[in-house]
């Protein structure tokens, strides 16, 4: 049986469905935009093109917690904010979750040096 032999894309949709402003940060440098760093108002969303089977890695940000994501699909999907802060309770926060539909949550964390956004 013949097998794919071009690279194709997939694409990853990601929506801030908080109250807060969200921010997703690419952690490598992919050849494109380094550093590239983009601010979700609440309701919006953000299609990342990837390409499929490799791995990316992100952070997002909302006021002080932090969560690393590990993204590796073959198709087209679709994450909210929630969704990536959410971790059950009985595993340990340095410990990766298991994927869904290509997501892995790698870490949460909280970061009090630098709050953009104010609590209340």
């Amino acid at each position: 049986m013949p097998s794919i032999t071009q690279d194709y894309e997939a694409l990853l949709v990601i929506t801030n469905d908080s109250h807060d402003c969200a921010m997703v940060q690419l952690l490598r440098d992919y050849g494109r935009n380094t550093g590239a760093v983009v601010l979700l108002q609440p309701t919006e969303a953000v299609t990342l093109v990837l390409e499929a089977g490799s791995t990316y890695k992100y952070v997002l940000k909302t006021q002080s917690k932090l969560v690393s994501v590990s993204v590796r699909t073959w198709r087209d999907i679709q994450c909210s904010v929630s969704q990536l802060f959410s971790s059950p309770v009985s595993v340990p926060q340095h410990t990766a979750v298991s994927p869904v539909n290509g997501i892995t949550v790698d870490r949460i964390w909280r970061d009090f040096r630098f709050n953009m956004w104010t609590e209340t």
